[in-house]
């Protein structure tokens, strides 16, 4: 493992790959390892907003560990992702109405999704396709003798 240090604006840098694995398109289940709050300054399609970029890690089915990252826009344009974001990290249930992210909680949060592979510049990354609703907890179910 490369040792960490904080560059200066006058190093010179050694040239590194990416060291995210692709993993291939399927179903996943996901812990969110990092989180950054950024502004997102507009395009053609979305205004300039906040954006959550978040980075989650899932395991191929090859036992080897994958990052996927994705930026949430916190924009109405955008309401539909966050609700199934909410959902699939068990902060919100379908039905509930409103919700609130509690962003200071989501490092260790885990849920399911769908992750898709997309092509572009010649390299391949990953994406979130969809989120999977996070399941309740089952209860352990207790048996009495006697009793059906």
């Amino acid at each position: 493992m490369t040792e960490e240090k904080v560059f200066s604006w006058d190093d010179e840098f050694t040239e590194v790959e990416d060291s995210y694995q692709v993993v291939p398109a399927g179903d996943y289940d996901f812990t969110i390892v990092d989180f950054e709050r950024a502004r997102f300054e507009g395009s053609d399609k979305m205004p300039a907003c906040p954006q959550a970029k978040i980075t989650y890690e899932v395991t191929a089915p090859d036992g080897t560990k994958g990052r996927v990252r994705q930026n949430l826009f916190l924009h109405s344009k955008s309401q539909w992702q966050l609700t199934n974001f909410a959902c699939a990290i068990g902060q919100m249930k379908r039905g509930d109405g409103h919700f609130r992210i509690a962003w200071n909680q989501l490092i260790g949060a885990t849920g399911r999704m769908q992750v898709s592979v997309r092509e572009y510049n010649g390299k391949n990354y990953n994406d979130v396709k969809k989120f999977y609703d996070k399941e309740p907890a089952q209860k352990e179910k207790t048996w009495s003798k006697g009793a059906f």
